[in-house]
């Protein structure tokens, strides 16, 4: 009786973990991630600032993201997910929302830098994702693709929202409104999954250290690190400077923001038929071909000035992006291994972050020195190529580590 008690337990868990993590995904991204590329030219405008000490803010984000989730993973690993969602996520929450009061640069940029990558790190997909590997490594895969299906909804959520909040009531209205909604879901996620069961008893190495020096040792894990690293140096910038550069391009801005929420919508794209074609053609080729669409992506932005083109960027960007949100887990789950896969997704999460982090800082930069975002996008188009060719070398080196 008592084990049919603890199964009913662990799947009613297991069913609602699901649909309130996509929800948290989309308010989490949307709350700072999304909403922030809407916002960027008005919040230079109010604190009379340019476009790199606001890609700084944007950049402290994540890299504490990555900083913070080699901490968050490991206490993942240890004591499940209620920390992370009733404590660390609703104070970064807080400080972002915080940031929507700053008078001063230097004070946006710490409370929306420190907020966005507190929330980041229990809220991303490194921590999302790992939470339903640890539930059932099994069927890690289907629910990674069905969290990143919850998860495409953020953008074409967050950027209409944003802009209709920025339009109506101003840009710290907008960031206020979507950080309180987070901070709300923080707190009801923390409610609902209240601890993360295991159907197995997993092995894990015994310290934080020893995990990191296995996982160096392998090269699989090495290439996958740098390919996410490259990636999300590519994606970083075009997420951030979409809207930006699509007006630079002769959009308006209402024009660019409903093209750069129909990516979001598009990512589905990538996402819905992913169960099929991984049986097809399997996770190596599909998140090499995505991450081409990322490098594709980022010249097609600078040509997006006609609905004929911007469509098509909205296409392509949408189902690579889309489609390695969710390859990345998964490829993640081949290479790296499940007792330690919190702890070591933190490390990757890390490596990423820092490239995501640097790259609005140097595209900011690029773009005030040269008065166009045309070096910035090739820079980002050469980093997804170089993600694609990361892919051929983790296959290389792959080995099943359970």
């Amino acid at each position: 009786a008592e084990d049919g008690i603890r199964d009913d337990l662990v799947t009613g868990v297991q069913t609602c973990a699901l649909p309130i993590l996509g929800v948290l995904t989309i308010c989490v991204y949307g709350s700072w991630y999304y909403g922030f590329g809407v916002l960027i030219d008005d919040i230079g405008q109010g604190l009379e600032v340019g476009s790199a000490p606001l890609g700084l803010a944007f950049g402290l984000a994540q890299i504490l993201l990555g900083a913070l989730s080699l901490v968050t993973g490991r206490m993942l690993d240890r004591f499940g997910p209620q920390v992370l969602l009733g404590v660390v996520g609703p104070v970064g929450a807080i400080l972002v929302g915080f940031s929507g009061r700053a008078v001063e640069v230097w004070q946006f940029v710490i409370l929306f830098g420190v907020g966005g990558g507190v929330s980041a790190a229990a809220g991303f997909y490194g921590m999302t994702q790992a939470m339903l590997v640890r539930m059932d490594p099994a069927a890690s895969t289907q629910r990674i693709i069905r969290l990143t299906i919850w998860g495409a909804f953020a953008s074409p959520v967050a950027i209409p929202a944003t802009e209709l909040l920025r339009r109506t009531f101003g840009w710290r209205v907008a960031i206020e409104v979507p950080a309180g909604v987070a901070l709300c879901v923080f707190l009801l996620s923390a409610r609902v999954i209240r601890r993360v069961p295991r159907q197995v008893e997993l092995q894990r190495s015994s310290t934080w250290m020893q995990a990191i020096r296995s996982a160096v040792q392998m090269r699989a894990v090495r290439w996958h690190t740098a390919g996410v690293f490259c990636a999300y140096v590519a994606m970083s910038t075009l997420l951030v400077f979409q809207l930006s550069i699509m007006q630079w391009a002769g959009l308006s801005a209402a024009a660019a923001a409903g093209f750069g929420g129909a990516r979001g919508i598009l990512q589905l794209l990538g996402r819905l038929p992913l169960q099929r074609a991984l049986h097809r053609y399997g996770h190596w080729v599909l998140l090499a071909g995505a991450r081409l669409c990322v490098a594709a992506a980022c010249g097609l932005v600078l040509v997006s000035g006609n609905a004929v083109t911007a469509v098509l960027y909205v296409v392509i960007a949408g189902v690579g992006i889309g489609a390695i949100s969710a390859l990345d887990g998964i490829v993640a789950r081949t290479v790296i291994p499940t007792g330690d896969f919190g702890a070591l997704s933190g490390v990757v999460t890390f490596i990423a972050a820092l490239g995501g982090g640097v790259a609005p800082v140097v595209a900011g930069r690029l773009t005030d020195t040269t008065g166009a975002p045309t070096l910035a996008a090739t820079v980002a188009a050469l980093s997804a190529v170089a993600a694609a060719f990361a892919v051929a070398q983790t296959k290389r080196h792959a080995a099943r580590v359970d």
